[in-house]
């Protein structure tokens, strides 16, 4: 009976370790490097929102002829 359960206790040992060392290794590789396809498609609604806004009042058309002051400050140098 010993033999039995050391062998089923090792065996259980064994699996929760390769579940572990697996699973913290497929953590390890799934770690987001860069911006997800939703969060893009999120900042670009974001923006559009904003140009949008700024678009239908009159401090947009304010901005905008103050960039194009600026840049033609600059090409013009």
């Amino acid at each position: 009976m010993k033999d039995t359960a050391l062998k089923a206790a090792v065996s259980t040992q064994v699996y929760v370790n390769t579940w572990a060392n697996t699973t913290v290794e497929h953590m390890k590789r799934r770690r987001d490097k860069g911006q997800g396809a939703i969060e893009y498609v999120g900042i670009t609604i974001l923006v559009v929102a904003i140009v949008v806004a700024l678009l239908n009042t009159k401090m947009g058309d304010t901005m905008g002829t103050k960039f194009k002051e600026k840049i033609n400050e600059v090409l013009n140098k």
